[in-house]
C-alpha cells in the first residue's frame, strides 16, 4: 500500500535537518583535511561534494512518508547553509565560485536522494510477502 500523503508523525524535525547538515559538513571537511595531507585527483572533489548532498538527504528522506522532493531540497539547502557558514568561519581562501559549485553538487545529491527514496518506496516489497518472523535475524536464534 502506498501512502501519498505526508503523515504528521513522519515529518522530519529540525533536529533531523540539523543532523543531516552536520553530516554533510563532516563529509566536506573530511575532504578538505584529506586534501591537505594527500594529493588526490581534483575530480574526486566533485564526488565528495555530491556525496555530501546525497547521504544526509537520503537518510532524512527515508524517514518521510511522502514529499521526498521538498524534504530533499530543504535538507540540501540547510546543509549547504551550514557548510558555507562553517567553511567561511573556519577556513581561508574560499571563493564565491567554490560555494556555488558546492551548492550545485549538494542540490544534485539531494535530488538524487529524493529519486532513490521514491523509487525504493514505490518498488513492490518482496519481503512483505514472506512469513512474519522470517525477515528478522533475531528470531532465528
Amino acid at each position: 500500500m502506498i501512502h501519498l500523503t505526508l503523515d504528521r508523525d513522519k515529518r522530519p524535525s529540525i533536529t533531523d535537518y540539523m543532523a543531516g547538515a552536520v553530516l554533510a559538513y563532516g563529509i566536506v571537511y573530511f575532504w578538505i583535511e584529506l586534501k591537505t595531507f594527500y594529493n588526490p585527483p581534483w575530480a574526486l572533489a566533485y564526488v565528495m561534494y555530491y556525496l555530501a548532498g546525497l547521504v544526509p538527504s537520503y537518510l532524512i528522506c527515508k524517514r518521510t512518508g511522502a514529499a521526498e522532493l521538498p524534504v530533499a531540497f530543504r535538507s540540501t539547502m540547510i546543509s549547504w547553509a551550514l557548510a558555507v557558514v562553517s567553511l567561511w568561519a573556519f577556513t581561508e581562501g574560499n571563493t564565491p565560485s567554490f560555494f556555488g559549485l558546492l551548492l550545485v553538487m549538494f542540490i544534485l545529491g539531494g535530488m538524487t536522494s529524493a529519486y532513490l527514496t521514491l523509487r525504493r518506496r514505490l518498488k513492490p516489497n518482496k519481503q512483505a510477502d514472506a512469513e512474519p518472523g522470517k525477515d528478522n535475524t533475531l528470531n532465528q536464534l
